[in-house]
């Protein structure tokens, strides 16, 4: 596996922590923070209206953060601070550069909150990442930037034939951070990959450790995900290097290149009904949620379609052109007037998405589901450069537990009794 069974930091995760600028906890709060306020400040105002405070602490050392007219002011001490962090430098650093986010701080347990709540802390995220990044925040202002090559708005739900327009499906990957490819591959071939999914299926079971399990409502448990599929299929490893996937892939960015190796190499997604526990059905997410932004990202996720994806199977829903701000977690019906692209796929099409674009997989609505995606990643040569073959950049920052046990992303129904 890419973590570290001891459960301390690999050196390649600490190699590339150190390449990232180091902050002093006062100096940014003293100076860095006010500056970086006079610049992007306006960018927070109407999102921060009426969130509570927040504080960091580092060795005694607290500063609190407060919504201003202006963006934010920063004071000495937590008297107001009604979420309150503890952390030390290095993983404050880590927080400013996007190496770490609040969850993944808090769940690898490089943080700990003294007052409120992660989602307290997670609350000033998208404002935080503003002020750092000068990205903007996502609300329903996208709307206006989702415009076609033609000077229209684009239509979320189009599908483009394999052969259609490349310059149209690169603007519109782009845009909207997804592209659905009407037939790229034949009846004979999808047949040939649900074959070779199945034989990995059959050899796979709880407690591998690159499988991500599930628990359904009969108490059964069900695989979510295979991971490095080359275990057990010659062909849907060589399918890597398929020239109609790398070519639509490399839509994103001509220098990418196959993940075939590492960030759980080539994988599947399958869907069950009535899943209880695991992570069956995925709520709105981006594919760096503990962290990572500037080592994976961007990085596309290109689905082979190997059944239909609708309601009643399962489907991929993507908020669109979100890759391009810094977004709020969102729960599903709550969406308001974001612009929520719900994706109807045929066996043989192609699904593109940014990893950090905002995607969710629902549950079912039908009762027999069972949809097949395989995946594959592609990424710039940097993530080649800081991830190792076999690792995982977000697998690599769980530390282990007093009993030695690692932090799993594989949900067995031992581990689902352990939980509860």
């Amino acid at each position: 596996m890419g973590t570290d069974k001891l459960g301390t930091s690999l050196p390649w995760v600490d190699a590339i922590a150190d390449s990232f600028p180091r902050y002093s906890f006062a100096s940014f709060h003293v100076d860095q923070l006010p500056a970086l306020n006079a610049l992007n400040g306006a960018l927070v105002v109407d999102d921060l209206k009426g969130v509570p405070p927040l504080g960091f602490r580092i060795d005694g050392t607290t500063y609190t953060w407060t919504a201003t007219a202006r963006g934010i002011e920063v004071v000495v001490g937590d008297e107001r601070a009604e979420t309150l962090v503890e952390l030390d430098e290095a993983t404050f650093s880590s927080y400013l550069n996007e190496l770490l986010t609040a969850s993944g701080s808090f769940r690898t347990e490089r943080a700990t909150m003294l007052r409120g709540t992660v989602d307290t802390w997670r609350r000033w995220e998208p404002a935080t990442r503003a002020l750092v990044s000068g990205r903007p925040i996502y609300t329903d202002a996208v709307w206006d930037t989702l415009i076609g090559l033609d000077g229209e708005p684009l239509d979320l739900l189009r599908r483009f034939p394999a052969d259609g327009d490349r310059d149209e499906m690169r603007h519109f990957l782009a845009t909207a951070g997804y592209l659905h490819i009407k037939g790229v591959y034949s009846p004979e071939e999808i047949a040939t990959f649900r074959d070779e999914v199945e034989y990995a299926r059959s050899q796979t079971a709880p407690g591998d450790p690159f499988s991500w399990w599930s628990l359904n409502a009969d108490s059964d448990e069900v695989v979510t995900r295979i991971n490095y599929l080359g275990r057990y299929s010659k062909v849907l490893q060589e399918l890597c290097f398929e020239p109609r996937l790398t070519d639509f892939a490399r839509l994103a960015n001509p220098n990418f290149r196959v993940c075939d190796d590492r960030l759980d190499g080539p994988m599947v997604f399958i869907k069950s009904s009535n899943i209880v526990k695991g992570d069956g059905d995925l709520g709105w997410h981006v594919d760096d949620g503990i962290g990572g932004h500037p080592v994976l990202c961007p990085l596309i996720q290109g689905g082979i379609q190997l059944d239909y994806a609708n309601p009643a199977n399962g489907q991929l829903m993507v908020l669109a052109g979100s890759h391009r701000y810094a977004n709020h977690r969102h729960q599903w019906g709550e969406e308001g007037n974001l612009p929520v692209a719900k994706l109807e796929t045929e066996p043989g099409d192609l699904t593109l998405h940014f990893g950090d674009v905002m995607h969710s997989t629902p549950p079912p609505t039908g009762q027999a589901a069972g949809r097949r995606a395989l995946y594959y990643k592609f990424s710039e040569e940097k993530t080649f450069e800081w991830v190792p073959p076999g690792c995982h950049y977000n697998d690599a920052l769980f530390h282990a537990d007093a009993a030695g046990a690692m932090s799993a992303r594989a949900a067995t129904a031992q581990a689902v009794n352990d939980r509860v």
